[in-house]
């Protein structure tokens, strides 16, 4: 119950009588000889329609002269009681004709044939009396100090709202009344400090609202808004202080709701914002922005010196640039993107971590089992690292930190890789991956997908609660698309050599010409496995290949900005793999054809001149005849006999490139599996199918382990309103048959799902049919 409704209530229980010795009252009169009502009475009349005030003649306002209100009681008709308000009129005018007003003197005989609604010592119902009083008030626990009284009367049109509840089982002081109006103070009194002005004129519309905020302000911040102003405010939310910190948390969940703060913070001088912890001492303080900004500069620089040190001391370095500024990546000033540098020295550390723990290991079993544990790591705080820093300055300086430690570790790795070119272990057709035509599988190639990048995919598709396999495997050489992808049995049992034009495509042995995107579809198509476009999802039936992200793109046309889409392409894939999932598919398995190296500032030049070759790339060539170009040569993967130019280390035949690929490093040719299907629950591996036959458009199954579960045919297995079924039935006991009908004669041949549903919805079985075929 609240406020109102007990207020309604009294007003109710002041018309009681006793039916055997009276007459029902015809009229309540409601004295308030201070007027301490005034402020509800319009939202009492709203519930109330027999609650009239007397006063000037305002019908529309159910307020009128006395006269007028005597007739409207003769004319009043429903079940309410009449309830007559008389603003500045106490009960004591009644005791006498003489005594009464002459306003309310055509209202002296009424207290005869009614009742007053007053207390039961005879005075007058005020606020305060009524929330504290037991004897027909409210009862409540309430402070008697002049201040609550008066929070109670500031607060009151607001506290008709409140649920009793809310205010029972507690002492209640000015503070509690004030909070009510001002119902989230810290809000109001953010909002203040960024626009003063119009937050006073708002709160000053609303009633009692400014007059509240200011008490809440003296009470509980220890300063007058009217008097003190924003900028005191400004310094005491810079004190830290306890009631003040609780108003800087709420700044920082959401700073950019409160615009202004920040602007009112650069304005105090810097002397109000330095804390010294001993004399000359000077700490870092999160409340001045431009402490913040200072930091920055300091770190920028300090990064931008990196490569005039030793990768040895600049490793070192970057662990005490982090220790010092890292912490400022949780200040407020990072969430609104002023600390880019301060966010992006922790993944750098963590960059230095990884490059520190490497070994040196020699085989490339030893080799995959490195980078596909740890080395990845390295990668991704480098993609981290050119993500979060995206203005000029930050990009120039976390680029000078990242060539200081990172194109190190990345040239001695393809020191130790390249060294092993001689026994790389996919040469050809015979030791490449196979894919093969699995029951219910579709493959989802995403050009360029790094294995750095595959790992976080990885995290994001667990976090989505579905079941992932990691997996790893080697690129043909060279690492480029038009070799790789189809470099997989059976595929490359249709596709060879030679090695000709310029863009290290394999050609078909059928007919002799180089594999296009159309006839990869057509040849994909004939070895079991159909083409999915991007946008389609399939019957959910045999094996399926489709494509999807645009990452090698992106590296290719942006460079190190590519880092900037890397989440934007994860998510594109994970949506992929859920519809897909979604749809019937019992495994996505995301495979790709290479990776790639990204530098931000360009990868070394290689010298490699255009008359020696026949085509050139960035990090592999096809040689012209004869040419002496004094780097080794590697076959080709579809022909032995065409040898291909790869770029040593991890340079670029062409200058300025940041990213490229096609060498043979680990970053390139070392290509994930990511095999994914939703998670299983408990029961779903009790549910075996026993018998499932079709009489015209019925089905009649045979299923253990289904009894009392839903039973559904749909089109997709987790969407109930792909239905197919007139309703779904509920699953018999084992041995004895469940029955479904169809009644669209149209759906007949349709591929769909036989689906067995658990109690919380979640398919647990499914079987691939066609309505109406055996």
């Amino acid at each position: 119950m609240t406020v109102f409704e007990s207020i309604l209530k009294s007003l109710y229980n002041a018309a009681s009588y006793n039916k055997h010795e009276l007459a029902p009252p015809k009229v309540i009169l409601w004295p308030d000889e201070e007027q301490l009502w005034v402020e509800v009475i319009e939202l009492l009349q709203a519930r109330y329609f027999a609650l009239w005030s007397l006063g000037d003649y305002e019908p529309d306002k159910a307020t009128g002269p006395s006269a007028w209100l005597r007739y409207q009681l003769e004319v009043q008709s429903g079940e309410d009681i009449p309830v007559i308000y008389l603003p500045g009129i106490g009960r004591a005018a009644f005791r006498s004709a003489d005594q009464c007003p002459n306003q309310a003197r055509h209202l002296f005989a009424l207290q005869f044939q009614g009742q007053f609604w007053i207390q039961k010592s005879g005075k007058n119902w005020t606020p305060f009396a009524f929330f504290s009083s037991p004897l027909g008030g409210l009862g409540l626990d309430v402070a008697s100090d002049l201040d609550t009284k008066k929070a109670i009367q500031e607060s009151l049109p607001k506290l008709l709202e409140i649920e009793l509840d809310a205010l029972q089982g507690r002492r209640l002081e000015a503070g509690d009344f004030r909070a009510v109006v001002t119902k989230d103070p810290v809000r109001t009194l953010l909002r203040w400090m960024g626009d003063p002005v119009k937050t006073k004129v708002k709160l000053e519309k609303s009633g009692s609202e400014w007059i509240s905020f200011c008490a809440v302000c003296r009470s509980t911040y220890g300063f007058n808004p009217e008097k003190d102003g924003v900028i005191t405010a400004a310094e005491k939310l810079s004190s830290a202080k306890a009631s003040w910190q609780l108003v800087w948390g709420r700044y920082k969940e959401a700073p950019r709701a409160y615009p202004g703060v920040k602007d009112l913070l650069e304005s105090l001088p810097p002397e109000q914002m330095r804390i010294f912890e001993s004399p000359g001492e000077y700490k870092l303080n999160e409340y001045k922005p431009s402490c913040n900004r200072q930091e920055e500069e300091r770190l920028e620089k300090a990064l931008c010196a990196l490569p005039s040190i030793s990768p040895k001391d600049a490793l070192a370095k970057i662990h005490s640039l982090a220790d010092k500024h890292s912490p400022r990546a949780s200040w407020v000033w990072a969430a609104l993107g002023e600390s880019p540098l301060a966010i992006a020295i922790g993944h750098l550390r963590d960059l230095a971590e990884v490059i520190q723990a490497s070994g040196n290991p020699s085989t490339w079993e030893a080799l995959a089992d490195y980078y596909s544990t740890l080395g990845w790591k390295a990668d991704r705080s480098v993609l981290l690292t050119l993500n979060v820093a995206r203005s000029n300055a930050a990009t120039k300086a976390v680029s000078a930190a990242i060539r200081a430690i990172y194109l190190p570790w990345l040239e001695k790795f393809s020191t130790l890789t390249q060294d092993l070119a001689n026994t790389y272990p996919v040469t050809g057709a015979q030791t490449c991956r196979t894919l093969p035509a699995e029951e219910g599988t579709v493959y989802l190639f995403a050009d360029g997908l790094r294995l750095d990048v595959a790992r976080m995919l990885e995290e994001k598709l667990i976090s989505s609660d579905l079941d992932v396999k990691f997996e790893h495997a080697w690129s043909a050489l060279p690492t480029v698309t038009a070799t790789a992808k189809p470099a997989w049995m059976p595929l490359a049992e249709k596709l060879g050599g030679p090695l000709e034009g310029a863009g290290f495509q394999s050609i078909e042995r059928e007919n002799g010409k180089e594999l296009t995107h159309g006839r990869f579809k057509k040849l994909v198509t004939e070895l079991g496995i159909s083409f999915l476009e991007s946008d389609e999802i399939g019957p959910a039936t045999g094996c399926a290949w489709t494509e999807s992200g645009s990452i090698d793109t992106y590296g290719h046309d942006q460079g190190a900005k590519l880092a900037w889409r890397v989440e934007e392409e994860l998510s594109a894939l994970q949506q992929r793999v859920g519809d897909l999932l979604q749809a019937g598919w019992v495994k996505v398995k995301i495979i790709t054809d290479h990776g790639w190296l990204l530098l931000p500032g360009g990868l070394p030049k290689a010298e490699l001149h255009k008359h020696l070759t026949e085509s050139r790339w960035g990090r592999c060539a096809i040689p012209g005849p004869g040419a002496q170009h004094g780097y080794p040569m590697t076959p080709w993967f579809w022909d032995k006999a065409g040898a291909v130019v790869l770029a040593p280390g991890v340079s670029c035949f062409i200058a300025g490139k940041e990213y490229g690929h096609g060498g043979l490093t680990l970053q390139e040719a070392l290509i994930p599996c990511l095999t994914v299907s939703a998670r299983q629950t408990g029961s779903g591996g009790s549910v075996v199918l026993k018998e499932i036959k079709w009489s015209g458009m019925r089905l009649k199954v045979v299923l253990d382990g289904a009894q009392g579960l839903t039973i559904d045919i749909r089109g997709k297995v987790a969407d109930a309103a792909t239905s197919f079924a007139t309703n779904p039935a509920t699953g018999a006991a084992d041995g004895q048959k469940t029955s479904l009908l169809v009644e669209d004669d149209e759906t007949l041949g349709v591929a769909a799902f036989l689906v067995v549903v658990d109690e919380a919805g979640r398919p647990i079985f499914k079987q691939p049919i066609v309505i109406g075929e055996n």
